[in-house]
């Protein structure tokens, strides 16, 4: 039996409203409730003010099953940096549909995605330029 190395997404943020509202990716939104909270003291008609996300992004790391260890109960990871929410998906699911005969690092799997889709949009942070 030959075994393949396959691929999925396993994303791990950013979840926090502090990263987008630190990164200028939060805009201040006004709504009316139009029922009564079921959390709070507020109720139908109260003009509440709230962030919303105006870039969605994600990051986390890539799980891939070795065919080198083909008992192993866990599979093995690596890193992926920050990029534009749509990318992520859109990359997960072409990760879903590919398999190989030993692993490939992150740079090969992005180099093979690329030319045949749209370059993913990563996150640069001002302060590490």
């Amino acid at each position: 039996m030959t075994w393949k190395v396959r691929y999925s997404t396993n994303q791990m943020g950013p979840w926090h409203l502090g990263w987008y509202r630190d990164r200028g990716l939060t805009r201040k939104v006004t709504r009316v409730l139009e029922k009564d909270s079921p959390i709070s003291d507020k109720k139908a008609g109260d003009v509440i003010e709230y962030d919303e996300i105006t870039e969605r992004y994600a990051g986390g790391r890539i799980d891939f099953w070795n065919n080198l260890e083909p008992d192993s109960m866990f599979p093995d990871e690596m890193g992926v940096p920050v990029m534009r929410y749509e990318d992520w998906c859109d990359f997960g699911k072409w990760l879903e549909t590919f398999e190989t005969d030993f692993p490939w690092t992150l740079a090969q799997l992005v180099e093979l995605y690329e030319r045949n889709n749209p370059k993913i949009r990563w996150w640069k942070d001002e302060s590490n330029n």
